[in-house]
This record gives structure tokens, sequence and C-alpha cells, in this order.
């Protein structure tokens, strides 16, 4: 699916997806970026790719330069109003419009499986990062429940969900589940282009994935 469909999904659920999110993570989100953040640490420059509607960002102190970037302008016209302080750039996580070593930190909550091209990320995320710079990510990955998530989604769920995004969003969603990666995929990903794993953890029934990586060279 190409990223201007992606964009124009998002922007059209940009005033529900916040509800949503909260809804289909039984609160929990908000706990999973907080504990990104920690692992992280807030030192310096930060940088949240696909950011939504900031929340990642609103969550941050205000000691350092924060920019948040996302294809979907819907979602980051919401962003700027739940986060004044903060920057907000129309752009791809492929295609970082960035000088190298710009950032201490750079951080994707619910957003890698999405990435069209996750390795071309990797090494963008490598080029405008500092040295001993963090990236850290929250997903959904695939674990042992994973046939069973996509059958309800397409049974069970989909009514409700055809009713809420429309069916073509719906099945977006069904197909960003299906590219999914294993918890080891994406650490073996990281590891081949320039980055050490320092953390790694499964969240809510191992639907969720953590990975904190630092750039090694």
């Amino acid at each position: 699916m190409r990223y201007r469909t992606v964009a124009d999904i998002f922007s059209q659920i940009s005033g529900i997806y916040d509800r949503f999110l909260n809804f289909a993570t039984a609160g929990q989100i908000h706990r999973w970026q907080e504990r990104l953040i920690s692992l992280m640490g807030t030192e310096g420059d930060w940088l949240d790719v696909g950011t939504g509607t900031g929340e990642v960002l609103r969550k941050l102190p205000r000691n350092g330069f924060r920019i948040g970037i996302d294809p979907a302008y819907g979602m980051l016209k919401v962003a700027k109003e739940k986060c004044v302080g903060c920057f907000f750039v129309q752009a791809l996580g492929e295609n970082l419009p960035f000088r190298n070593s710009s950032f201490d930190r750079i951080s994707l909550s619910l957003v890698f499986r999405h990435l069209q091209n996750k390795l071309t990320f990797l090494e963008e995320a490598h080029r405008v990062l500092k040295s001993g710079g963090k990236v850290g990510i929250i997903d959904i990955g695939k674990f042992k429940g994973t046939g069973i998530l996509l059958f309800l989604m397409r049974t069970l769920l989909r009514p409700v969900g055809n009713l809420i995004f429309g069916k073509e969003k719906w099945d977006f969603f069904i197909h960003s589940v299906e590219e999914s990666f294993t918890l080891d995929e994406v650490v073996d990903m990281f590891e081949s282009k320039g980055f050490k794993v320092l953390h790694k953890e499964r969240k809510f029934l191992g639907i969720i994935h953590i990975v904190v990586a630092v750039k090694t060279d």
C-alpha cells in the first residue's frame, strides 16, 4: 500500500485515533510509551517517527528539541494542538529531512511495521543519530496467537472495525498485523544496521514488543 493511501487513512481517523488506541490497548498504550521513554532516557534532542497525534512527545520533559514526523497531515494537526512546544514535519521515516548526527533519541510507537522499507529506515536512523544515540520502538509483533488475532479481526471484530473505520481502513489494520515480525527478527534487523540492542521485552500477552538499541558505529 502506497504511503499516500496510508496517510489518507490515518488523516481520516485522526479525530478518533486516540480514543480507539486507548480502547484497543485497554489503556496500556500510555504505560508502554512511558516505559519506552524511561528505558531510552530523555537527554538531548528527540525525533518521534510516525508521531501520529504526538503522544510520545507530549510525555517528554521540555529539556531538548522535540520534533515529530508523519506522512498524515491530519495527524500532525492534532499533534500540534496537543504539544504546542513541539515541532512537526510531514515526512517519511525512510527519507529523514535532517542532517547527519542531529538527534540523541529516535522513537516509534506502533509504527515500525508500517514502514515500507524497514532497513532503509534503520540506515536513516543511524545517519541522523549522534554517536551513542538510541532508537526505541513499541510495536505489534508476531507471537504464538497471531493467527488467532488475525482470525478475530477478519471475523468477529470485522463488523465493529468496518463500522468505526470503514472496510478499507480495517483491511489496512489487518494487513499491518500480517506484516509484523517476531522479536528476534526485529533484533536481527537492528543489529544488521549498526545498532546494539540494549533491551527487549514483550507486553500484552506477547502481542506488543518494546526494543531499545544504541548506535554502535
